[in-house]
């Protein structure tokens, strides 16, 4: 009989999520993430594997957190549109003013996303949820007189993808409240 995992699972995904957050894969030990997690090194592997699932768990756990946050910020905004847009820009600005370790998985993208096809593909699905979330927002905002009926959705959308991202990395720069101010308010003037 197998015994019963004697530690929250979440929490150590949490725990070596902040860890690789911090200091990325590469200087991230197996003895490190014991020491973040609590959670002995044979019980880290028989759970999630080797240090690169670890990784791969911490990177889908964020994904998962933005998830919901990106699902609380549409139910504080349910007409969509412009005004969830401005929302997610102002979620993101105050997290790049608030956390200078920018995006984790920007993070993950910028240290690994050209040399390990597993971050490149979970960062590409990141990006596509983000992708269709503002297309659907910026068609709404079309129906809605919100943006011109000539606009593109689909190109408009990568175009917030990336100045998201770019939000979020330029965290890491420590920027001040008036250059991310000025990023998002030029970045939603755009769209009309």
């Amino acid at each position: 009989m197998s015994r019963t995992k004697e530690f929250d699972q979440d929490r150590a995904l949490d725990d070596a999520m902040n860890l690789f957050w911090e200091r990325g894969y590469e200087a991230t030990s197996i003895q490190d993430l014991v020491d973040a997690t609590g959670v002995q090194r044979q019980s880290l592997y028989d759970t999630f594997g080797s240090k690169h699932e670890i990784f791969l768990r911490s990177l889908m756990r964020y994904q998962a957190l933005q998830g919901s946050q990106f699902a609380d910020l549409t139910k504080q905004h349910p007409e969509g549109g412009l005004s969830l847009i401005r929302a997610i820009f102002d979620s993101s600005a105050a997290q790049a003013i608030g956390d200078s370790r920018g995006c984790f998985a920007a993070n993950c993208a910028a240290e690994l996303g050209t040399s390990d096809e597993g971050v490149a593909e979970r960062v590409r699905i990141g990006c596509e949820g983000l992708q269709d979330l503002f297309e659907g927002c910026l068609k709404q905002a079309r129906k809605t007189g919100q943006i011109g009926s000539s606009s593109s959705p689909p190109a408009l959308a990568h175009f917030l993808v990336n100045a998201f991202f770019g939000l979020r990395f330029m965290a890491k720069t420590r920027p001040s409240k008036v250059m991310v101010d000025d990023v998002v308010s030029v970045t939603l003037a755009a769209l009309r």
